[in-house]
């Protein structure tokens, strides 16, 4: 089992590595000046000054140079300075970095909570018509895009109701109020709880095929009573190895969501960075929020691997 971990560790490792990469290349390849968007005003620079200031930042240097120079940085801790208002990465990350958990923890919790009691309904009348409403009502919501549901949501709620804010909050740091994350969960939820609660019903449906259910059948038990004693725990395992990748499906899903809302968390810094080319806060978004989906998928593995025997033993 410690190999496992360990060779997933790795693997991971060499993932974010190679995404961070990715990344960097990318936006070496986009067009525009990342000078030119500091707010001192690059104009009234002279060539010399520009000159300096560009060395400061190694925009001089060949792109592999840049970027082993920014691993250098990173191996000893330090995710650099931002070229926009040249405060530390890790401080700008660290000031909304509470808001994206806190809207990725709700939205998770709701799609858990919500989708298991969704589907095991949906499992014990196979076929019915609350099943049929139930698999098209869910996959409606699946089919709906985030950006256009958030602007739907924000047209009747806020503008012609005025129950909820347009907006987030505003501010750079702290949590909205739950006033301001009430729409955003929304937008993060409904997608996953529509696949969800259908992957539920049908691994419980699965389930139900095992001998161990065919017995309690035979016995005479309701077909309730087998869900709530046999059939959740068989289903078990499919669904913790999905839990753990839901994660990494919540971080690209709150960037839009951020964006929309104007929360100030890691998917507004992230997009925002990606307007001014502003490449250490790029990177050190992509590398926290890698490392979040590579933790996710880890979960996933390792809890996979601890309720089945047969995983553990290759």
């Amino acid at each position: 089992m410690l190999r496992r971990i360990v060779s997933r560790l790795a693997t991971g490792a060499l993932t974010l590595l190679l995404v961070t990469l990715l990344v960097f290349g990318l936006i070496q390849l986009a067009p525009g000046d990342p000078m030119a968007v500091q707010d001192d005003g690059m104009e009234r620079l002279s060539a010399a000054d520009r000159a300096a200031l560009e060395a400061y930042y190694g925009f001089d240097r060949p792109v592999a140079v840049q970027y082993a120079s920014w691993l250098g940085r990173l191996l000893r801790g330090d995710l650099g300075n931002s070229i926009r208002d040249r405060r530390p990465v890790a401080e700008k990350i660290g000031e909304r970095l509470s808001v994206t958990l806190s809207l990725n923890a709700m939205a998770l919790f709701l799609i858990v909570t919500l989708s298991v009691p969704i589907g095991a309904a949906a499992a014990l009348n196979p076929g019915s018509v609350a099943d049929r409403w139930s698999a098209t009502a869910t996959y409606l919501l699946y089919a709906v895009p985030i950006f256009w549901a958030a602007l739907l949501l924000q047209r009747l709620f806020a503008v012609r109701l005025g129950w909820l804010p347009l907006y987030g909050s505003g501010g750079v740091t702290g949590i909205p109020r739950v006033a301001n994350m009430v729409l955003p969960v929304i937008c993060l939820t409904y997608g996953g709880l529509a696949y969800v609660s259908r992957f539920v019903r049908a691994n419980l449906l699965e389930s139900t095929r095992f001998e161990t259910i065919l017995s309690a059948r035979a016995r005479g038990m309701t077909r309730f009573a087998i869900l709530v004693r046999h059939g959740f725990r068989l289903a078990a395992v499919p669904m913790l190895t999905l839990a753990g990748f839901l994660i990494p499906a919540l971080f690209a899903g709150s960037v839009i969501v951020e964006t929309v809302f104007q929360l100030p968390g890691l998917g507004w810094l992230f997009i925002d960075a990606a307007y001014q080319r502003d490449l250490p806060v790029l990177l050190g978004v992509t590398l926290i929020s890698g490392a979040a989906a590579l933790a996710g998928i880890l979960f996933a593995d390792v809890t996979y691997a601890l309720a089945d025997p047969r995983v553990r033993r290759g």
